[in-house]
């Protein structure tokens, strides 16, 4: 039995149907004609941008069925879990299977998730290859120049006739942030697809891939706006001000859909930040593949960064611990 999943959200629970023995076998039929639309579910290979990033497939129950009957064109048997649609395609077996959803309303697959999802999958760099803060420092450390935040080459903070001001610049400076660039500690295999972005913005490795606001404090985020998630924010002992040694968040809204969160990661003179979207690697770069940094009040930061969908930004949040649980 064979369960699919809508990957599209961040926080918040992705649709999933079951298909019918009749959509097995005809999913099992497409990929054998061309396997190579099927990658897997994490690989360092490829890294998703906020929103749509494919179908994940997953075996949920060994019942004799299709899958069990067929093997791949490549002479093995499929995983146990693969994801369709971040490959190109000429008949996207993933523009298929979504539309299986049309036959599941319970799914929750509705036109707008459809709309988004029918623009395809866009692949920036890999995190596994980004650039990581703690080697950007020693860098320039050693008395690399700065040129303008220029000439990081897939990195740069700047594109031509981009804002690249960052309005408020480094305000969030406490004197007394907790810092750990540890998007690394979150991708290991064991971890990168049982937390979400909220466990990472708490530094928390709850294995709780839908871990939601609120929910650890008793009050659970209930509306999908910028008050209703600041709600369980508060619940889960967030505070709008500075906290002595404490962790920085932002909170940004796919309205009425869903929720997203970066971390403040390294100190001054470079302000990093970290995100994780969904059960996909943390990363410390954008959609568009800027590192999200600022030097000087120039540069990238949660308030001016691409965020696709994620269009209502709600502030910054503060927690007097280096971790902050949630559930």
């Amino acid at each position: 039995m064979l369960e699919v999943e809508l990957d599209i959200f961040s926080g918040m629970p992705n649709p999933t149907w079951t298909l019918s023995e009749r959509e097995e076998r005809e999913l099992i039929e497409r990929i054998s004609a061309d396997p190579a639309q099927v990658s897997p579910a994490v690989t360092p290979d490829e890294q998703f941008s906020l929103g749509y990033r494919g179908l994940l497939v997953r075996l949920v129950k060994t019942d004799g069925g299709p899958r069990s009957e067929l093997t791949s064109a490549w002479g093995t048997s499929l995983p146990t879990e693969f994801r369709i649609g971040s490959k190109p395609a000429t008949e996207p077996v993933a523009d298929w299977l979504l539309g299986t959803s049309e036959a599941y309303p319970d799914a929750g697959v509705d036109d707008e998730l459809r709309e988004v999802a029918s623009s395809g999958v866009d692949l920036v760099q890999s995190s596994f290859d980004a650039v990581d803060p703690a080697s950007f420092v020693s860098r320039r450390a050693d008395g690399a120049a700065i040129s303008g935040l220029e000439g990081e080459g897939a990195h740069a903070p700047n594109e031509p006739g981009g804002d690249v001001h960052v309005e408020g610049a480094s305000w969030w400076d406490c004197n007394s942030n907790y810092f750990n660039a540890n998007a690394s500690l979150f991708n290991q295999p064991e971890h990168v697809g049982r937390n979400n972005c909220y466990c990472f913005a708490s530094n928390h490795l709850a294995g709780a891939r839908f871990a939601r606001p609120g929910k650890r404090g008793g009050h659970p985020a209930t509306s999908i706006t910028c008050g209703g998630v600041t709600n369980g924010l508060y619940a889960d002992g967030w505070k709008d001000g500075c906290q002595t040694n404490g962790l920085t968040i932002v909170l940004v809204i796919w309205p009425n859909r869903d929720y997203h969160f970066y971390r403040l990661v390294t100190d001054a003179p470079y302000w990093w930040w970290g995100h994780k979207p969904g059960a996909t690697p943390a990363k410390y770069t954008d959609d568009c593949g800027h590192s999200i940094y600022q030097y000087n009040g120039q540069g990238y930061a949660p308030n001016n960064c691409c965020r696709g969908n994620y269009t209502n930004f709600c502030g910054y949040f503060y927690q007097n611990n280096s971790t902050a649980l949630v559930a």
